[in-house]
């Protein structure tokens, strides 16, 4: 897994939720959470440009995941 992958971001939106003993992830904890990562990759990851596009597209690619995983339930 790499990081700034889909899966990489799954792993770590999982790990937000068991920090914060999240067990079903409803919408806005997911939102929640999102909005955290997001900022982290904004404000504090350096990098280029593209990167941290590509990084925060699969950030939302991974939080959609975690969204239509958790209402189908």
């Amino acid at each position: 897994m790499f990081f700034g992958s889909i899966e990489y971001f799954e792993k770590e939106i999982m790990s937000f939720a068991k920090k914060r003993s999240y067990i079903n992830l409803a919408r806005e904890e997911v939102m929640e959470i999102y909005s955290e990562l997001k900022d982290e990759l904004m404000n504090e990851f350096i990098c280029e440009d593209h990167i941290k596009k590509e990084c925060i597209n699969n950030l939302n690619l991974a939080s959609q995941r975690f969204l239509h995983k958790y209402q189908a339930v």
